[in-house]
């Protein structure tokens, strides 16, 4: 058996040998740790694996869980012609209302109204896409990448970094123009993807940060 003190809650973990140097979930507390790579390792630092992540000036693979990064839906690359089409129409809109206010004769009424509702409209939609990113996020820590959706209610989806299989990254011609794509991610232990993320920014980079922290050597 190999023993090592949690990270957090501080109270014993004691794994099967076959465990030694893999992450596993604290069960006082749920905190990843990771486990020594042999019974002597915990305390010898010439022991332990190349920590990357360390080399790289991102926290280290082994201690407490620390945050990363974090990284929301892009807001105006990942819809940049829409954005814009939207922002020029809506900003129509509110002139030629403005316009009627100070002169009346200028801008017939009806013109006001329909330009009024036109702004209104590209108002919500600008608005619903800012609701969408704010709603979803990708959190990387240190131990394992998280994947959080809604505001009112909320679900996740996560996966320890030493479980990751495979990390998959889709872009379009434009998308590459504008640095963003789709992110997913899958384990060993499941068939499927479990963690997709549409209009992630700078998803190559992203899983750059992922990868310094899975067991690649």
């Amino acid at each position: 058996m190999i023993s090592k003190s949690c990270d957090r809650c501080e109270r014993v973990i004691e794994v099967p040998d076959d465990k030694a140097g893999t992450k596993v979930d604290c069960p006082y507390c749920g905190d990843v740790n990771t486990m020594p790579a042999s019974a002597g390792a915990g305390t010898d630092p010439a022991a332990r694996k190349h920590d990357r992540a360390a080399a790289a000036g991102f926290p280290p693979d082994s201690g407490p869980e620390t945050q990363v990064m974090l990284v929301r839906p892009a807001l105006v690359r990942s819809r940049p012609i829409r954005f814009i089409l939207v922002l020029i129409i809506g900003l129509t809109g509110l002139v030629l209302g403005l316009i009627h206010l100070v002169s009346a004769q200028a801008v017939p009424l009806w013109v006001a109204v329909m330009a009024a509702l036109v702004f209104v409209a590209c108002a919500g939609a600008m608005a619903w896409w800012w609701i969408q990113s704010l709603s979803a996020a990708l959190e990387v820590t240190n131990k394992r990448t998280v994947a959080r959706r809604g505001l009112l209610s909320r679900s996740t989806s996560e996966v320890v970094h030493d479980n990751i299989r495979n990390v998959q990254i889709e872009q379009s011609f434009w998308q590459r123009v504008w640095n963003v794509g789709s992110i997913g991610i899958s384990s060993s232990g499941q068939d499927g993807i479990e963690i997709q993320m549409e209009h992630v920014p700078q998803p190559r980079r992203v899983k750059e940060i992922i990868d310094l922290y899975r067991p690649l050597d």
